[in-house]
Order: C-alpha cells, then sequence, then structure tokens
C-alpha cells in the first residue's frame, strides 16, 4: 500500500514540473516571438534581442554596404584624386531625415538608401541595433557613433519626429538662435568633440536665414593594429599613380593573414586588437586599374569575396597615409534617385516640423579624416542635412606591395557593417 501511493506521488510530481517546463517554453517563445514583432509594428521599446540582431542585418548592415558601393563611383574626387567617405554617417545622418519625410519624397529616399522595401519602425528599429553593436570602447578599441540636430528656435518638430530621433537615434536636440555667431560656434564645438578634433567644424557662419535645421551625424574610430607594423622596417619606397612615380614611407608586415587573389586583384584583412574591426585592403593587378575596380565592386561580389579569403603567411607593404576629404552629396543622392527631397516646390517633409512651410534639404555635406601608421588607424565622419524653407588564393605564401591606386574599407567583423571605404590614389594626399 505505501509503495502504490509513493509511485502515485512520483507520478504527480513528474507531471507537475513537466507542465511547468512546458509553460515557461511557450512563454519563452511567445517572448522570442514579440522581439520580432517589435520590427514590424509601432512598438518604441528597442529590440536588442538576438533576433533583432539577425533581422537588423537585412534592414540596414546590408543597405549601408549597397549603400556605400553605390556613392563610390558618384562622389567627385578631391584635388589629390582620392576619396574617403562614411557610408554609415551618411546613412545614419539619412535615416533621421526620412523620419520626417512622406509621400514621393519619403519613397525616393528609401530607394537612395536601399530599403524600399522596410518600414520607417523597422528602420529605426534596426539602427538602434546596429548602434548599440558598434559602440566599442576598449584600450585597444574605440568606436563612437553620436547624432545631433540643431533647429531654429522659431520653429517646432512634430511629436512623432521628436520621439523617433531621440527614442531610437539618441539624437541631442538643441534650438538656436539663427542670427547669432555663438550657434555656428556651437555646431562646430559638438562637432569636434564628437570626433576628438579630427574634424573642427561642418558650418560656416553666418547661417543662412532660410535654414530650419541641420541634422548631423558623428563618428569617430581609433584602432590599435593586431599585429603593429615595425617602424624600424618603414623606408621610402616608390609609389605610382597617374604615370607618376613618388617616393612615400612604406610600412612592411610579415604575418599570418587573411588573404585573396584572383585575375583582377589581391586583398588583404589587417585585424585591429580584439579582433572586432579590420582594414581590407584591395590592390588592382597591374594590367587593371583602380577605375574597372570600382565599376565591378557590388554588395554581391562583396559578400562573395568575403567567402574566399583565407589565413595564409605573406608580407604586405602599405604606405602610412593621412588625409581629409570633404564632399558634397546632394548629386550623388540625386543620381541615386533622390531628387524631391531637394526641390523647393516639390520636397515632402510634412512629418517633420509643425509648421505649415515648405521644407527641403538644401546640402548633404560629408567630412572624413583618415590616419593610417604603424601603431593603427584613426578615422573621422560627419555628415550634415542642412534642412531649408521660405522666408515669412594562390601558392602557400604570398606577396602584396601596395604600391599604386588602390581600394580600403574598416568593418566591423561581428556586423560586416563598412564604416568607411576609400580610393587612395595620392598617400600624400
Amino acid at each position: 500500500m505505501f509503495k502504490r501511493a509513493f509511485l502515485y506521488m512520483l507520478c504527480c510530481i513528474f507531471v507537475l514540473v513537466t507542465s511547468c517546463s512546458q509553460a515557461e517554453n511557450v512563454d519563452n517563445i511567445n517572448n522570442d516571438n514579440q522581439n520580432v514583432d517589435n520590427l514590424d509594428g509601432d512598438n518604441k521599446d528597442v529590440d536588442k534581442s538576438d533576433k533583432g540582431e539577425v533581422i537588423n542585418n537585412e534592414y540596414t548592415t546590408q543597405p549601408n554596404n549597397k549603400l556605400g558601393f553605390a556613392l563610390l563611383d558618384k562622389v567627385e574626387r578631391d584635388k589629390n584624386n582620392n576619396i574617403f567617405i562614411s557610408p554609415s554617417s551618411a546613412f545614419m545622418a539619412l535615416s533621421m531625415a526620412y523620419n520626417g519625410s512622406e509621400g514621393e519624397t519619403k519613397d525616393e529616399i528609401a530607394e537612395a538608401l536601399q530599403i524600399k522595401d522596410i518600414s520607417v519602425d523597422q528602420l529605426n528599429q534596426a539602427n538602434a541595433v546596429l548602434v548599440d553593436k558598434l559602440q566599442k570602447d576598449t584600450q585597444a578599441t574605440q568606436l563612437s557613433i553620436a547624432n545631433s540636430i540643431w533647429l531654429n528656435k522659431q520653429f517646432h518638430f512634430t511629436d512623432e519626429f521628436s520621439d523617433a530621433t531621440t527614442t531610437f537615434y539618441d539624437a541631442e536636440t538643441t534650438e538656436i538662435d539663427i542670427t547669432d555667431d555663438r550657434s555656428v560656434d556651437k555646431i562646430n564645438d559638438w562637432v569636434s568633440e564628437s570626433t576628438n578634433d579630427k574634424i573642427t567644424d561642418i558650418v560656416e557662419g553666418p547661417l543662412n536665414e532660410d535654414m530650419v535645421a541641420i541634422l548631423i551625424n558623428a563618428l569617430y574610430f581609433e584602432g590599435k593594429w593586431k599585429y603593429p607594423f615595425s617602424e624600424a622596417r618603414t623606408e621610402e619606397e616608390p609609389f605610382y599613380s597617374g604615370g607618376t612615380e613618388n617616393n612615400i614611407p612604406m610600412m612592411m608586415l610579415e604575418e599570418e593573414l587573411a588573404y585573396m587573389e584572383n585575375d583582377e586583384f589581391q586583398a588583404v584583412k589587417l585585424p585591429y586588437q580584439d579582433d572586432e574591426m579590420n582594414m581590407t585592403i584591395f590592390l588592382p593587378s597591374e594590367n587593371s586599374t583602380i577605375d574597372t575596380f570600382i565599376a565591378a565592386i557590388s554588395d554581391e561580389n562583396w559578400q562573395e569575396w568575403q567567402a574566399e579569403f583565407q589565413e595564409m603567411n605573406g608580407i604586405i607593404k602599405l604606405p602610412t597615409f593621412e588625409l581629409e576629404y570633404e564632399t558634397n552629396l546632394n548629386e550623388a543622392f540625386q543620381l541615386l534617385g533622390m531628387e524631391l527631397a531637394f526641390k523647393k516646390q516639390d520636397a515632402d517633409f510634412s512629418k517633420m516640423i509643425k509648421e505649415d512651410a515648405p521644407l527641403w534639404i538644401h546640402e548633404i555635406k560629408q567630412k572624413t579624416y583618415i590616419n593610417v601608421d604603424e601603431k593603427g588607424t584613426e578615422a573621422a565622419a560627419v555628415t550634415s542635412i542642412e534642412m531649408r524653407t521660405e522666408s515669412a588564393v594562390v601558392g602557400d605564401t604570398f606577396y602584396m606591395e601596395v604600391n599604386r591606386p588602390f581600394f580600403m574599407t574598416i568593418t566591423d567583423n561581428e556586423t560586416d557593417t563598412i564604416l568607411f571605404m576609400g580610393v587612395i590614389t595620392n598617400p600624400n594626399g
């Protein structure tokens, strides 16, 4: 009798435990589904779950990289024939402006940003997750992303626009008197502080009397090489570009690195400490050109190339270089299909301000900086959007000598987000 009672009690306990476990699993599944649903609805609680990060890659990382490749052959080269842009900075700044757009203007911005199939809420959620993943602050690597909005005090943002830029972009909004020269100093001081003084200004005074707001993204990166170059091995060597030959400091490193090679180019990845980020160098073959490479690069090719890298011992020679770059992105984005946003009579940013006033993008400006030496890399980017209205494998080893124009990127390894990309034609630039 006692045995039967004991067995009955064990059965009851087993059923109770199993039921509780199943209920817990159901709750976990429901919670996971809710995390995904947050990206599809109007919930403004930022989802930073694993599922959110997976979706984030489709919603922001891929469009970010596609935007960079699309802009690459549309921006102007500087006087030294160099290009150095930040697709991430441009993407973030325009994402904020996107929240204030409507109608065909919104559709064209979505086309330019490669986000036609993504809702505003999905974009905002994914951008918040991406920024959270990208921010780094260690002894080896620093990456900071900041947003600010400078509003003419005569105007007022809609609650929806203000909530979105604050919640998802952590944008610091400041009302300014556009007739006061100190407002210019305030904006430029914020830029300087956000880029560790590498970019010291983005606006000039006096501010235009028709200015309504300036939306700014600032990005700063500093990374130490995982395998530093020895300064003792840096020597003056020739760099060939545009039919000329100039002697420049050339670093040398012998190490096991991720490397790939085909008939068109060589490529190598130089990791930063912590292995969280890398600089990838693409060197077109001697019978090709940098322009041919740029014409061939695309997001599809980029992903295919990533799968072809293999660890291999070899030697790389790389120039030290430091350059500043500035470009107006208006024409580049117009060529990408974003035309109405720049037209006074046609732009629709009715969701940005409460006032019933025409609003358009007057200028999208980007400034960048990069310094590459034996110890590592320091880079910065600032993108500003000024809104205006009317007045009232080969062999066992490799040898790669980067002594001619090359393409380079700085990429976050976990998300595969390209933060910076450039064409270096004149390292002395």
